[in-house]
């Protein structure tokens, strides 16, 4: 029985950081009205979201006004809504997208009847959002699996959108990082967060961290109308949220490779005007400047199960990632 307890107890301790790094900061939510036949508001109704790949369950029931909202720390995914009450056919909802920081609507109007019989409904489209008034563009989780990235930096994938502009190099400057500039304003007005913590040099308001866009779920920017959250800077916010783990394993492995080898010569160093200057063999006669770049990494995620003692299916979930730049250069004058 001791053993036992101590086992548990260093379980728990070990998985502690994960409780506290699932937490972040959006205001992601799923809202809609419950009425009657007639349009009236239905108390008390019983509303579920359930998550397509983790099946966790988020329940609430209806206001005097019939509103219900399911928000603080849901996660953007695919959902499924049911809404149950006394005297009405049970509704069901199949497919409701929840985008980061946006509040997605799905009213249900029930019909009489007993709740035995039920009523499914699919969402082909994505809903419009009228519950906030959020001026932004939000790279998708298929977006940025499709999009070509070339030197994996997930925060270019903010420069899609049709306000915003991502300069600098994260690798170089003074301190070295990146900048976005959007809606007209300067890069010093512009904040940039991951999971809703800010990822910024404050001083320089530069951002170095460049998460492994396999492990992200979304990219958003937002450029006006934003809650009070973000009023600590006048212009636009990215945020880049990653994703949570599901109920199986998934893993990705990549290794993106260049090399001179592949490269084409530079208009500075080509072969007729550079060596034209220079004697055959010459370091200045080189052709090509020496480049060697690689960028490896990979994601695992799943649920948390320690045989015989704990099973996190639908409930307890895991997300690792990592991505390193090995990166030798000659510049060649």
């Amino acid at each position: 029985m001791k053993k036992d307890l101590i086992v548990s107890l260093s379980l728990m301790l070990l998985l502690s950081p994960l409780f506290v790094g699932a937490q972040s900061v959006n205001n992601t939510s799923l809202v809609g009205t419950v009425t009657d036949a007639n349009g009236g508001a239905i108390v008390g109704a019983h509303v579920t979201a359930v998550e397509h790949d983790t099946k966790v369950p988020y329940d609430v029931v209806t206001n005097p006004e019939g509103y219900y909202s399911i928000s603080g720390g849901i996660l953007p995914g695919t959902y499924d809504i049911t809404v149950e009450a006394a005297g009405f056919q049970k509704e069901l909802s199949l497919g409701a997208v929840v985008t980061n920081n946006e509040s997605t609507r799905t009213d249900f109007p029930l019909k009489a009847g007993s709740t035995s019989v039920e009523v499914t409904v699919s969402a082909n489209t994505k809903a419009i959002q009228t519950d906030d008034s959020l001026l932004g563009e939000t790279v998708s989780e298929k977006m940025i699996e499709d999009l070509p990235l070339n030197g994996r930096n997930a925060l270019d994938l903010a420069g899609t959108a049709s306000n915003v502009s991502v300069t600098g190099s994260a690798l170089t400057g003074v301190p070295p990082g990146e900048v976005v500039s959007a809606a007209g304003t300067r890069g010093i007005n512009n904040s940039v967060t991951l999971d809703g913590i800010s990822i910024m040099n404050d001083l320089i308001v530069t951002t170095t961290v460049t998460p492994n866009p396999d492990a992200l779920n979304a990219v958003q920017s937002q450029t006006g109308n934003y809650t009070a959250q973000y009023g600590d800077y006048l212009g636009a916010h990215v945020n880049e949220a990653t994703k949570s783990g599901t109920n199986s394993i998934h893993g990705t492995a990549f290794e993106l490779f260049q090399n001179d080898a592949f490269n084409s010569r530079g208009f500075n160093h080509s072969v007729l005007q550079t060596c034209a200057a220079y004697p055959l063999g010459s370091i200045n006669c080189l052709a090509k400047t020496h480049f060697r770049q690689n960028i490896f990494g990979g994601v695992l995620s799943g649920p948390i199960v320690v045989p015989w003692l704990f099973n996190g299916r639908d409930k307890l979930f895991f997300m690792g990632s990592y991505q390193g730049l090995r990166q030798h250069s000659i510049s060649n004058s």
